[in-house]
């Protein structure tokens, strides 16, 4: 917390609503004096109804009032000051038309009368967004407020990025001018928060894995695959599928692609099923590795001196309706796996397809996939399915046009379950050659493939072994016990402590880091003991991390209650600390009941 409020922009007021015509009248006054010389000039004339004089005092006067209308129209879109205004008036315009209004009673001379209060509206204009807060505390209108998101995207034309809360306000934020942040497809590169697509977006495959594009014929869908597959090849391998023959093949021609484009249906089903091997071929190098290092845990692919590999699908659609039932069980089973599991291994898929549906966008293919684009325009349902339940009442607007050119590469995108924001893909220039830039590409090897490597090839043992043990461990992670074995969960608990016992601090170190007396920490700890497994050495009781956050919270606690350490340790949350931090989102019914009783 500041020292001051923070600054939330200009409070909203009802005289607001007619600052357009206060922009007006600016305009118009300026004109005003070259009006009223005319008219002093020509006062015995005008006042003897003389017509010529009267004509042009009334043309002048027409004249002065469009102009005006024209000035306020054109300050309003190019000039940053106006703007504020305009949006300032459309604001106030919307929360009186909308009911958003008290009555408050002012006494006069003659009675009293009514007066028009709004509710604490403040709005903040950025750069490249508006910012509206509404505060929440006690106001009779917080319910509303909270659901008025879409309502203001119609309103100003905007898109409608995020909500933010604090103790008081909720603050909705609105982009404009997104075409501002386009950059140029010889500015998309890979770096270590991801793949540029914009100024201001990336694609973090390693924070969200997977991507889904989507979008019709026209909308520059091709142009952001060749752009995306032109970032990807130069940091790692990229197999591509491409079932309709139409946009990838000639690739295959190229050095850094050779062997890694498929085009007929058998090959690309047998691709996406030797991509799954490719995984669980560098999951057995890594497990090797961590052996070799001593790592308690497996860690990151990079961390292991691996590249990402990228598997690419085009007409994703077209692919699912070219087979038959036992070659579509094939598909879904391998693209399954691989976006369940690849993300450890550094395995990503990029799905495109024109129309997102439920029967080819299945469930597991839904759930896996974090990064969603579109680009051209879909229906309601498609974007329904691109972008799920919290985009569902968000105005998906279709722009043909922009500034009297045909758009190209306009869209939408989102981490799934974040709401959707405008996106422009990167600018296409003329005498750019996808061609030319793809020749340019170093082919890298891929050790872990098969029809590369004939030693990468696994046994269905290991396959099996790595899949039980790789699906399990993402279960755990996900609070499921399904495919878990005793053993593994038990190997868990065991890696989390371990991790926990690198870092043991002696307990009278710590009443002094806290500031305590050592007698209240001893006594804590003797009531501890029993709830808490303690770490001892030579009767010294040693605390790792989990446990020292445990005592510092109860110290706290104790500062501001007059209950007892007995009352207070039957009422303290001790599963909080054991879920988020000690065991990882292992779930609690593997913890023995007795580590826990408040009567010890």
């Amino acid at each position: 917390m500041g020292l001051f409020p923070a600054y939330r922009g200009i409070k909203i007021k009802p005289y607001m609503v007619n600052l357009r015509y206060f922009i007006f009248s600016f305009f118009f006054l300026l004109f005003s004096p070259a009006l009223v010389y005319y008219g002093y000039l020509n006062f015995e004339k005008i006042k003897t109804l003389d017509i010529p004089a009267i004509v042009i005092l009334v043309i002048m006067l027409v004249v002065f009032i469009a102009l005006s209308i024209y000035l306020t129209w054109l300050s309003q879109e190019r000039v940053f000051f106006f703007q504020v205004l305009e949006r300032l008036s459309k604001l106030a315009y919307f929360l009186k038309e909308n009911g958003y209004t008290y009555i408050k009673k002012i006494k006069t001379d003659s009675g009293t009368r009514d007066k028009i209060v709004f509710p604490v509206v403040y709005m903040k204009q950025n750069r490249y967004d508006l910012e509206i807060a509404f505060k929440m505390a006690g106001n009779k209108f917080q319910e509303k407020f909270k659901k008025i998101g879409s309502e203001l995207e119609t309103t100003f034309f905007m898109d409608f990025m995020e909500v933010q809360d604090d103790i008081k306000f909720k603050t909705y934020k609105l982009a404009y001018s997104a075409f501002l942040n386009r950059i140029k497809v010889t500015d998309v590169n890979y770096s270590d928060k991801g793949i540029q697509l914009m100024k201001n977006l990336y694609w973090n495959p390693v924070d969200d894995p997977h991507m889904l594009v989507c979008g019709g014929t026209g909308g520059g869908k091709t142009v952001l695959l060749r752009t995306l597959i032109l970032a990807m090849s130069k940091v790692g391998v990229v197999d591509i599928c491409d079932p309709k023959q139409a946009d990838f093949v000639t690739m295959a021609e190229q050095k850094a692609f050779e062997g890694r484009i498929s085009y007929q249906v058998e090959d690309i089903v047998s691709m996406i099923e030797r991509a799954v091997v490719i995984m669980f071929s560098r999951y057995a190098y890594m497990r090797q590795k961590r052996e070799e290092n001593g790592d308690k845990d497996l860690k990151k692919f990079y961390e292991y001196g691996l590249e990402p590999y990228f598997l690419v699908c085009d007409e994703y659609n077209a692919l699912c309706a070219m087979l038959d039932f036992q070659t579509r069980q094939r598909l879904d089973n391998a693209m399954g796996q691989f976006l369940l599991l690849g993300r450890q291994a550094g395995c990503f898929a990029t799905i495109a397809m024109q129309k997102p549906s439920r029967e080819d966008l299945g469930s597991k293919l839904q759930a896996n996939i974090n990064f969603r684009v579109s680009v051209g325009r879909l229906d309601e349902i498609g974007y329904d399915l691109a972008f799920g339940e919290v985009n569902r009442n968000k105005e998906f607007k279709y722009v043909k046009y922009l500034a009297g050119k045909r758009v190209y590469g306009r869209g939408y995108a989102s981490v799934y379950g974040e709401v959707a924001r405008e996106f422009y893909s990167p600018l296409f220039e003329n005498g750019f050659s996808f061609t030319d830039e793809f020749n340019k590409v170093e082919r890298r090897e891929n050790p872990f493939n098969p029809l590369e490597n004939p030693e990468a090839e696994l046994s269905e043992e290991e396959k099996q072994a790595l899949q039980e043990e790789m699906e399990a461990k993402e279960e755990l992670q996900n609070g499921l016990v399904k495919k878990a074995s005793s053993e593994l969960v038990q190997e868990l608990m065991v890696s989390k402590q371990k991790e926990n016992e690198d870092d043991l601090v002696r307990t009278f170190a710590f009443s002094k880091e806290l500031g305590v007396s050592a007698g209240s920490m001893k006594n804590l700890v003797d009531k501890l003991d029993g709830i808490l497994d303690f770490e001892k050495e030579d009767n010294v009781v040693l605390l790792d991390k989990t446990q020292r956050d445990i005592i510092r919270d109860l110290f706290e606690l104790k500062k501001n209650t007059t209950q007892n350490w007995s009352e207070i340790l039957e009422d303290f949350p001790f599963d909080q600390y054991w879920s988020s931090s000690l065991w990882g989102g292992i779930p609690l019914f593997f913890i023995s009941a007795s580590w826990y009783n408040p009567a010890c």
